[in-house]
């Protein structure tokens, strides 16, 4: 994941509101849990972005008050820190095997893209938000482990490995907030536009400018984000063997 932006601690440890994640309160009307919030807020933020969750639009999209959410959390930053924890904790690793490291490669950058498509926006967190001490997770630690133990393994040095795991993760998350994005909220009929230099409506609106090779590359353009996505696997891959080759 990208570095976290790390804050004081602004409330206690996330398990000191209980077991039950409750605190002291009236009861609420719905049946509300600390798992439902974080549920409600990665699917707004998954759309609309962090800044669009608020305590009270949460308590109005789950139909409760905002007193009601307090009765569970502390605060928005809580919610937060517990949101970051379930991104970390819902990622999943495929095996990687060294012996077969280019298949293992685009097998890794693949399932990453594929965890984060369906809510790209979710990677905004890292931008929009702070996470405070009590946002950590040990898998965090484990998923680093685990992939600079692979590049180590084909052959690349700590720093090399250190420099392609950052590849990996800024391809994945630029990708998947800019491109994926772009393709999959497009009207299906539209798709096939979405890699254009220049949409052709702007070609169309300057008839006079002399433009021959945009014209071109539209017609010769990928057709689709997986056709692109496969491209810049194919050049990560190709620069580790330069890497390789140079030892």
């Amino acid at each position: 994941m990208p570095s976290e932006t790390m804050k004081p601690a602004v409330s206690p440890n996330l398990a000191a509101t209980s077991t039950t994640g409750r605190r002291p309160g009236r009861p609420t009307q719905r049946i509300l849990s600390v798992e439902s919030i974080v549920d409600r807020t990665l699917k707004i933020a998954g759309r609309e972005g962090f800044t669009a969750v608020t305590m009270n639009r949460l308590a109005r999209d789950m139909g409760v008050t905002p007193r009601a959410l307090y009765n569970h959390v502390l605060n928005r930053q809580e919610i937060i820190d517990r949101v970051w924890v379930r991104i970390i904790d819902d990622i999943e690793l495929p095996d990687l095997e060294p012996e077969d490291w280019r298949g293992s490669v685009d097998t890794l950058w693949n399932a990453l893209r594929d965890q984060f498509r369906e809510a790209p926006r979710v990677l905004l967190i890292g931008l929009d938000e702070q996470i405070s001490p009590q946002g950590t997770s040990p898998l965090r630690i484990a998923g680093a482990e685990k992939t600079l133990h692979f590049f180590t393994g084909i052959g690349l040095s700590l720093k090399e490995a250190t420099i392609v795991r950052e590849m990996m993760l800024a391809d994945v998350f630029s990708f998947t907030l800019t491109s994926d994005y772009n393709y999959d909220n497009r009207p299906e009929e539209d798709r096939a536009g979405a890699f254009h230099p220049v949409p052709k409506p702007w070609l169309e609106q300057n008839p006079d400018v002399d433009a021959p090779l945009i014209y071109q590359a539209i017609e010769e353009s990928v057709q689709s984000s997986d056709e692109l996505f496969g491209y810049m696997v194919d050049a990560r891959i190709a620069f580790i063997e330069k890497l390789l080759a140079a030892k």
